[in-house]
């Protein structure tokens, strides 16, 4: 069980410190509005070895992906998030993406990336206009995400702030959700932080026995099944590689699955 982490001293003051303190702070006021949200992406393995050791050794994403699945897509809800973080937290719609809405605080830029998991075909567009009752939201669709169904667990973060130790419950994609993700994803861009984020997810932020179990319990789904190929096509052009490195964690995770 982790402890509490101590923010102001184990981490440095710098961007990814403000970024990790105004996701806390996102997700929390959203909760509080009773609105569920999915933290995606490259937070996944740095929140999830936090959450487990309290300290974490990975390169985090400096922006934060928000999923808000079908129940906060409700027009009703549509309009409370764009109060909460427009009026309330004071975020202002990118000039660059209209699904990306960014903020300045401490002198750093905060980003926060609206997702949906639409279906998505070839032939769609990646960014579609949520309709609220008297205001919209533009949410880029996530490839994969339409079949997360289940695959998401709920991690606690605690931390000081000052003398006070604050907690808060955060909803992740769990170990089939996170890998369907991002294998999903490599197949549309080539991003190394992606292969990275799925090493260091499999090595240091979950057990490998667990994965390979969840993986073996679930791959009837045609989606898991996809996921398994995927990874496997992935990491057999860098198994070399990896073999002269040492780093065999891969295979004991999905390798003979």
């Amino acid at each position: 069980m982790a402890g509490t982490i101590d923010i102001t001293n184990q981490f440095p003051a710098t961007r990814e410190r403000t970024v990790l303190l105004e996701l806390l702070r996102v997700v929390r006021n959203l909760q509080t509005e009773g609105i569920e949200v999915v933290i995606c992406g490259g937070w996944v393995p740095f929140l999830k070895q936090l959450a487990r050791e309290s300290e974490t050794a990975h390169s985090m994403s400096l922006d934060i992906d928000l999923l808000f699945r079908e129940a906060a897509r409700d027009p009703d809800v549509v309009d409370r998030i764009k109060t909460l973080l427009v009026g309330g937290m004071e975020f202002e719609r990118s000039k660059a993406h209209a699904f990306r809405y960014e903020k300045k605080v401490e002198g750093n830029v905060v980003q926060l990336d609206l997702l949906a998991d639409f279906p998505r075909t070839d032939r769609d567009e990646p960014v579609r206009r949520i309709q609220g009752l008297q205001s919209s939201l533009d949410m880029c669709l996530v490839d994969g995400a339409e079949d997360l169904a289940g695959h998401v667990e709920v991690i606690r973060i605690s931390w000081l702030d000052g003398d006070k130790t604050e907690t808060c419950d955060i909803t992740i994609p769990d170990q089939v959700g996170f890998l369907m993700l991002k294998a999903e994803v490599c197949r549309y861009r080539e991003n190394p932080k992606d292969p990275y984020d799925i090493y260091y997810y499999s090595r240091f932020s979950e057990e490998p026995d667990l994965i390979r179990q969840k993986l073996e319990a679930t791959i009837g789904e045609p989606s898991v099944r996809r996921t398994v190929d995927a990874l496997q096509r992935m990491f057999k052009i860098r198994g070399q590689q990896m073999d002269r490195a040492g780093i065999r964690s891969h295979e004991h995770c999905w390798g003979g699955t």
